[in-house]
């Protein structure tokens, strides 16, 4: 944060010797600085409300109208029935997904990265099948919150390439296996056998 005070002292380190130590022209100096201090307070204030992962209320929906995707399309997409509306943090959710799909290329880091970013996945395993081209599976681990548990059923937020099938698959972290082959994984007494969520077992 540069503050009116290194403005000051960044202007008049600058001027002419035949300018300094004049009192009028420091005053004028000040004056602008602080103007300058209050105007980059309102870009970073501006910069915070405009990111999605920042934005609230009315900022999160011109974040939509730029991203090309509103509450009610969000909320109809995601096939969510216990409101009419989505609420910010879900419809935040949404408009990353939007986003990413917007700008992707559709290779495997970016697949990846998108899985990192949306669910803040932990682990990532991708799958392809010799018998079945054109398909990929992806299978995301996560401590996904609760409101999220519901919403992974009925809506696949990924991003792929066109005429390209894929299966996702979620899990919650909390699992039994050895720690020395997976750092996640927890021992006997502590985890529970892997369960992949939505299918029964």
């Amino acid at each position: 944060m540069i503050d009116a005070m290194t403005i000051t002292k960044s202007f008049l380190g600058r001027l002419p010797e035949q300018f300094k130590r004049k009192h009028n022209i420091e005053v004028l100096v000040k004056a602008f600085a602080e103007e300058l201090e209050e105007l980059e307070e309102a870009f970073r204030e501006l910069e915070t409300l405009r990111a999605i992962c920042t934005a609230f209320g009315k900022q999160l929906d011109g974040i939509g109208e730029i991203v090309n995707l509103s509450r009610v399309e969000s909320t109809a997409y995601a096939g969510i029935i216990d409101f009419f509306v989505l609420d910010d943090e879900r419809y935040r959710l949404f408009l990353m997904y939007k986003a990413l799909r917007n700008a992707s290329t559709c290779t495997y880091p970016e697949l990846m990265e998108i899985c990192r970013l949306l669910y803040d996945a932990k682990l990532l395993y991708y799958r392809e099948y010799d018998d079945h081209p054109a398909h990929f599976q992806v299978m995301v681990g996560a401590r996904f919150q609760e409101w999220m548990m519901g919403m992974l059923n009925n809506v696949n937020l990924t991003v792929k390439p066109g005429g390209v099938s894929v299966e996702m698959k979620f899990f919650e972290l909390e699992f039994f296996g050895f720690r020395d082959l997976n750092k996640e994984a927890l021992g006997f007494g502590e985890g529970k056998f892997l369960h992949i969520i939505g299918e029964e077992g």
